[in-house]
C-alpha cells in the first residue's frame, strides 16, 4: 500500500511537471525509480517511457485544443524525434551509458545556459503587428496570463528537424521525453515563445517516448502494475496544473525550464560517474 501510495505522489509531480514545462517527467521518475524503489536502471527507463506517453496524451489534448501547441510543426519534429528515439533505445539496451550520461550533462548545462542569455534578450518575433504573411508553421494562441494574442513564424525549422533527431537519441538514451531538450531547441533556434514550445513539446514526446519504449518492452523490461499507478497519480497531477497553473508568465516559465536543465544535467552527471564504478 505504501509502495502504491508514493507511486500515485510521484505520478502527481509528474503531471504536473508535464502540463507547465511541456516535459514528459523522466527526469524525475528515472532517479526515484531507481533509488527509492530500487529499480534497474534499464527497467526505470522503460517505465519512465509508458508512463511519458499516457502523460502526453493527457496534456497535450488540452493544448491542441486551446492553440498553444502548433500541431503543423509538432508533427514534422515528431518523424525527426521518433527515428532518433529508435536509434537511442537500441543504443541503451546494449552498451552502457556511463559516457552518454556525461556528455547529455554537459549539453543540458549549455542549453540552460543559452535559454539563460534568450530570455534576457527576448524576441521581435512575437509581437503580433509584424506578423502579417502565414507560414506553413505559423501559429497564434491566447496567453491566459496577459490576455493578449501572441502570433509568430518560427525560423530555421530545418535546423530544428535536426535537433529534434538528437533529442529523440537523448529520449531513448535517458527515458526521459525529450522535452528538456526539444523545449530549447524551439525556443533558441525557431524563436518561438516559450509558452508555444513548451505545449508543442508535450504533443511531441508522446510519440518519441511511444516509439522508445516499443524496444524495452520487446525486451521485457516494462512493470505494468507500476506504469498503473504512476499513470493514475499524472491524470491528478494534469488536473492539478491546469486548473490552478495554466495563468504562469512566460518568465517563470523560463525560470522553471532553466532550473530544469540544470537538475538534468547535475542528473546525468551524477549518474554518469556513478555508472563508471
Amino acid at each position: 500500500m505504501i509502495t502504491t501510495l508514493l507511486l500515485l505522489s510521484l505520478g502527481v509531480i509528474v503531471g504536473i511537471l508535464g502540463a507547465i514545462l511541456g516535459i514528459g517527467g523522466g527526469i524525475v521518475m528515472v532517479p526515484v525509480l531507481t533509488f527509492l524503489f530500487d529499480m534497474p536502471v534499464h527497467n526505470a527507463i522503460a517505465v519512465s517511457l509508458v508512463v511519458i506517453t499516457a502523460n502526453s496524451m493527457s496534456t497535450s489534448a488540452v493544448y491542441l485544443k486551446t492553440g498553444t501547441a502548433n500541431l503543423n510543426l509538432g508533427i514534422a519534429l515528431s518523424i525527426a524525434s521518433v527515428a532518433g528515439a529508435l536509434i537511442g533505445s537500441k543504443t541503451a539496451v546494449h552498451l552502457p551509458q556511463s559516457t552518454v550520461m556525461i556528455i547529455l550533462g554537459i549539453i543540458q548545462f549549455i542549453m540552460a545556459y543559452l535559454t539563460y542569455i534568450k530570455m534576457k534578450k527576448g524576441s521581435k518575433n512575437h509581437s503580433g503587428a509584424n506578423i502579417s504573411r502565414k507560414s506553413f508553421f505559423y501559429g497564434e494562441y491566447k496567453d491566459k496570463a496577459t490576455g493578449e494574442i501572441v502570433k509568430y513564424n518560427p525560423v530555421k525549422t530545418g535546423y530544428n528537424f535536426l535537433f529534434s533527431a538528437f533529442s529523440g537519441v537523448f529520449s531513448g538514451l535517458s527515458g526521459a521525453g525529450g522535452g528538456a531538450m526539444i523545449i530549447p531547441g524551439m525556443n533558441l533556434i525557431s524563436d518561438i515563445p516559450i509558452k508555444a514550445a513548451t505545449a508543442t513539446s508535450s504533443f511531441i514526446i508522446g510519440f518519441t517516448a511511444a516509439a522508445g519504449s516499443i524496444v524495452y518492452m520487446q525486451a521485457g523490461y516494462v512493470d505494468v502494475k507500476v506504469v498503473c499507478s504512476i499513470i493514475l497519480g499524472i491524470y491528478a497531477g494534469t488536473t492539478i496544473s491546469m486548473r490552478y497553473f495554466s495563468k504562469i508568465t512566460d518568465k517563470k516559465v523560463s525560470y522553471l525550464l532553466i532550473a530544469l536543465l540544470l537538475l538534468v544535467a547535475f542528473q546525468m552527471l551524477y549518474e554518469g560517474v556513478n555508472l563508471l564504478d
